[in-house]
């Protein structure tokens, strides 16, 4: 894991992040709301947030998040092993 703050990064005043609520929790991510390809080209990676693995570990397949009050349906928890976890989401 790395030694690094990464509270900076996951800040909503001051950094790139927003809040999320998973469960009672709110937690701070940072949103990615996905690209979707024209013309029936798939080049989609969905919607997804990045945070601290501490703060996301219990959002497992199926669970709700609910970011920018758009509700999101957790596909994927995808530790990266320096302490950040990406979800994968689904509207």
């Amino acid at each position: 894991m790395f030694a690094e703050n990464l509270e900076p990064f996951f800040d909503t005043d001051t950094g790139f992040a927003v809040s999320a609520t998973i469960g009672a929790a709110t937690v701070s991510v940072i949103f990615d709301n996905g690209y979707t390809g024209l013309a029936g080209i798939v080049e989609s990676t969905g919607p997804q947030c990045i945070g601290p693995t501490a703060e996301l570990a219990a959002a497992v397949q199926g669970t709700t998040v609910t970011i920018n009050a758009t509700a999101y349906v957790v596909t994927a928890n995808q530790p990266d092993g320096s302490g950040v976890t990406t979800l994968q989401l689904r509207g």
